[in-house]
């Protein structure tokens, strides 16, 4: 195991009408696993940077972890993920703990933000599994910066407190990319209700397979298909709560007879690898590549399809 513990946390205040950095997909109806799903713009809670525990400082800003407090359990001498489970092995006895072992654990960090260093914690109130048995880890978490009060890390599109899933994988707040050359433990704390920690709940778990195929493109993909990013270039064309229908090849989602829609797009970890332009979410978009029409389903290489859904 590595000692590096790369992750993403809460950094600085969300601009809600930036597209490109504050990305918070939004939902009013609950998750649905079938049928149509309500979409929006945004990629996760808050701003992305570089969080690590020991090795080279990266470049730019970033987040170096100072300490790790396991409130009555030891230091931490360790931290990884298996699936969405953080781990962490203590200095006392040499115990690890993970799930709601970790809860008041609390993780002091310094911000590197345009050439200041800030000094910030992050504390984890409570871990619970999105259902019994389920490999789907929820992060209560608060955040305090300075002298101030204790603050949720992640909040809904409505302002209230939210979890977070852990995603073993970082993102490029500008691309909405997953960024490649990261050390193999890095991890996101990624917000409920916002597109990372949605196409999980979609069933799109990075860490896991439908068969034999790996879900880890196809959660990629979703993060694409949620925002509307055609150009897979960061750039979201739609809005929260636009319903889709979803759809894909390995049967995480499947057709829903009670729903009619028209193909919109199909999607890939780069964008849509077709397009229907007569189809698309909202009219009269502005797409600045060029993208194929889509012919019989899934015959572009795309991963997943999603579909403009039609009034009753």
């Amino acid at each position: 195991m590595s000692a590096a513990l790369l992750s993403v946390m809460a950094c600085d205040a969300i601009d809600e009408a930036d597209d490109v950095v504050a990305w918070r997909e939004g939902q009013t109806n609950g998750f649905q696993l079938n049928g149509f799903q309500l979409n929006g713009f945004q990629l996760n809670g808050f701003q992305l940077n570089g969080f690590q525990l020991n090795g080279p400082a990266l470049s730019g800003d970033y987040i170096k972890v100072v300490a790790i407090d396991l409130k009555g359990s030891g230091s931490a001498q360790e931290a990884w993920v298996e699936g969405s489970d953080l781990h962490v092995l203590s200095s006392k006895k040499g115990a690890i703990l993970s799930g709601a072992q970790l809860e008041k654990a609390t993780i002091a960090y310094d911000l590197q933000d345009g050439g200041k260093k800030n000094t910030r914690e992050v504390k984890i109130t409570k871990v619970t599994q999105l259902a019994p048995g389920s490999d789907i880890w929820l992060y209560d978490a608060e955040i305090k910066e300075g002298s101030g009060g204790w603050q949720p890390l992640c909040r809904d599109h409505l302002g209230a407190a939210t979890k977070a899933i852990v995603l073993p994988a970082i993102w490029d707040p500008e691309t909405g990319g997953r960024v490649g050359g990261a050390p193999a433990d890095a991890v996101t704390f990624a917000c409920r209700d916002a597109a990372l920690a949605k196409c999980v709940e979609f069933g799109y778990r990075p860490w896991a397979s439908a068969g034999a195929t790996s879900l880890r493109e196809h959660h990629q993909a979703c993060t694409r298909m949620l925002r509307a990013d055609y150009c897979g270039e960061g750039l979201p064309h739609t809005v929260n709560g636009t319903p889709i229908h979803v759809l894909d090849a390995v049967g995480v989602q499947k057709v829903d007879p009670q729903v009619q829609y028209v193909v919109e797009a199909e999607w890939g970890p780069d964008g849509a690898t077709c397009l229907n332009a007569a189809n698309t979410r909202h009219p009269n978009q502005t797409i600045a590549c060029d993208i194929p029409a889509c012919g019989a389903s899934f015959s572009s290489g795309g991963l997943i399809q999603s579909g403009k859904v039609l009034p009753p």
